[in-house]
C-alpha cells in the first residue's frame, strides 16, 4: 500500500464521522444566526461544507502523536541524544495499519463512488451545456424589454443575455463566462408584467452573485464526499439559503415583498405544469423546493440587528465551528502503509522490527562510548558544533544492527558517529513480556569549546 492509498483510506474513514460532527455544529451555528439574516446563514452552510471537505484531510494533528520520550541510562556525559524513531507513529493511539485486503476493499468502494458521482456530474453538465446550444433569441415587447433592462441596470449586469428554450419549465441562470438567463418559450408571453419582474429580478440576483459558478465549484469540490448523505444535506441547505438571499435582493428596490410573494405563487403554478430536463447546475427560481418557507420569510417582520450584535454573534459562532472541525481532525485515525524500510527489516535475521509506541516498551541503553572527532579535526582549537542523525535496529538481545546515517554532518564525522553507535548495547525492547527488535534514531552531537 502506497502513502497515497493510506491517505485516501484515512480520508474515507475519517469523513464518515467527521462530516456528521461538523454538520451538527453547522446546524447549531445556523440556528444561532437565523435571526441575523439568510446571508449569514448561507455563509455558515458554505463554511460547514468547506470544513467537512478539508477536515478529514488535515495532516497536522497526527504528527503531534509522534513525539515519543525514550528512556535510557548511561554513565557520565554523552553526546548522543535519542529521538523518536521514524515511523513510530504507527503504533500510537489512533494510528493503524490495515490488512491489504481491507485497504483494497475500502479503496474500491471509495473510488467506485467517486467515479459514479463524477460521471453523473459530467453528464449533468453536458445536459446543461446542451441547453445553451439549442437556446434561441427571445423577442420581447417594448414593456418586457424595459423590465429586462431595469433588472440589468439594478444589478449591474451589462453583458447578461436572455434566451428561450422549449426544454425547461421555468427561468434558469447559467453560463460560466457571460451570464445567460434562459426562459421557456411561452413564459414571457404568459406572464403578467409584475410576475415577469419578480422572475427576472430573482434570476438577476443569481447572476449578480455568480451562483452558477459557485454551485459548480461546490459540486466539484464536494466530489470527495459525494458518497456521504450528510454532504447532500449540506448542499440542500446551501441551495435553500441561496434562494432566500436572492429573494431579499429582488425586493430591495425593484418590487415590494407583498407583490413579490404573490408573483411567486403564480409563477410556481406555471412552472409546475411545464416540461423538465436535467439542469442540476442551472440555477432556477424554484430549485430549492421551499416555496412555503420563502413566502413565510418574506412576510415576516425582520428585526433590525445592529452591526455590534451581528459581529458579536458571528465571531463566536465561527470560532465554535472551527473548534469542532479542528477537534475532530485531532481525533482522526490515520492509516499508514508499512514502509519499504519496515518490509526490509522484517526479512532480516533478527525477525520483525517493531516501532516504539502503544504496546512496545523502549529499550534502555546499557553501555556506550563517546564519539571521537575525525583525525583531521584533532588538535584544532577553534569552536565547532554539529550533529548528524543515525538510524539503527536494536535486536531482541540488545545488540545493534544496520547502523546508517539518516542526516549527514560530513562524511568523516558520519563515519565516527556510526563507529560509536555500533558499540552500543541495550536492554532490549519488550512487547507483551517478550523481547523484540525495534528501530531507533539517535542524534550524535560533536562539540569543541
Amino acid at each position: 500500500m502506497s502513502s497515497f492509498s493510506g491517505f485516501i483510506v484515512s480520508y474515507f474513514i475519517n469523513s464518515i464521522w467527521e462530516v456528521a460532527l461538523i454538520a451538527a455544529a453547522g446546524w447549531l451555528v445556523s440556528r444561532l444566526l437565523k435571526k441575523v439574516g439568510p446571508q449569514e446563514e448561507h455563509l455558515v452552510w458554505v463554511s460547514t461544507l468547506g470544513l467537512a471537505i478539508l477536515a478529514p484531510a488535515l495532516p497536522l494533528f497526527r504528527w503531534l502523536l509522534a513525539f515519543v520520550h525514550l528512556p535510557y541510562a548511561a554513565g557520565g556525559r554523552t553526546s548522543i541524544a535519542f529521538v523518536a524513531a521514524q515511523g513510530a507513529v504507527l503504533n500510537q493511539r489512533g494510528i493503524y495499519v490495515l490488512p491489504a485486503v481491507l485497504v483494497g476493499a475500502l479503496l474500491s468502494l471509495y473510488f467506485g463512488a467517486l467515479i459514479f458521482f463524477a460521471v453523473r456530474l459530467a453528464w449533468s453538465l453536458r445536459s446543461t451545456a446542451g441547453l445553451l446550444r439549442v437556446a434561441r433569441p427571445l423577442l420581447l415587447t417594448e414593456e418586457q424589454e424595459e423590465i429586462w433592462l431595469d433588472c440589468k441596470r439594478a444589478f449591474g449586469l451589462d453583458t447578461a443575455r436572455i434566451l428561450c428554450s422549449s426544454r425547461i419549465s421555468g427561468p434558469v441562470t447559467l453560463g460560466l463566462r457571460a451570464p445567460v438567463l434562459l426562459v421557456p418559450d411561452s413564459f414571457v408571453a404568459d406572464c403578467a408584467p409584475q410576475d415577469l419582474l419578480a422572475a427576472l429580478a430573482h434570476e438577476c440576483a443569481h447572476m449578480k452573485r455568480r451562483d452558477f459558478q459557485k454551485n459548480l465549484f461546490y459540486e466539484v469540490a464536494s466530489l470527495l464526499l459525494a458518497f456521504h448523505p450528510v454532504s447532500w444535506i449540506l448542499k440542500i441547505q446551501i441551495a435553500q439559503t441561496r434562494e432566500m438571499i436572492c429573494d431579499e435582493m429582488a425586493t430591495e428596490g425593484l418590487i415590494d415583498s407583498r407583490r413579490y410573494t404573490e408573483s411567486l405563487l403564480r409563477l410556481a403554478t406555471m412552472v409546475a405544469v411545464g416540461p423538465r430536463v436535467s439542469t442540476s447546475h442551472a440555477i432556477g427560481i424554484f430549485d430549492a423546493n421551499i416555496l412555503e418557507k420563502r413566502i413565510m420569510m418574506m412576510n415576516l417582520k425582520k428585526p433590525r440587528v445592529s452591526s455590534a450584535l451581528k459581529y458579536g454573534l458571528v465571531i463566536p459562532a465561527t470560532v465554535f465551528l472551527l473548534s469542532v472541525a479542528l477537534g475532530g481532525a485531532a481525533l482522526a485515525v490515520v492509516i499508514e502503509p508499512p514502509s519499504s524500510m519496515q518490509a526490509a527489516d522484517q526479512a532480516q535475521p533478527y525477525g520483525q522490527v517493531y516501532k516504539i509506541g502503544k504496546d512496545v516498551i523502549a529499550p534502555k541503553l546499557v553501555s556506550s562510548v563517546e564519539p571521537q572527532f575525525p583525525e583531521s579535526e584533532r588538535g584544532k582549537k577553534d569552536k565547532f558544533e554539529g550533529r548528524c542523525l543515525v538510524g539503527f535496529v536494536v535486536d531482541s538481545s540488545g545488540a545493534v544492527h544496520d547502523v546508517h546515517v539518516k542526516r549527514s554532518l560530513r562524511p568523516d564525522f558520519d563515519a565516527k558517529a556510526v563507529e560509536a553507535v555500533e558499540q552500543y548495547h541495550f536492554k532490549p525492547a519488550m512487547r507483551a513480556g517478550e523481547p523484540v527488535a525495534v528501530a531507533l534514531n539517535v542524534e550524535v552531537d560533536f562539540k569543541r569549546f
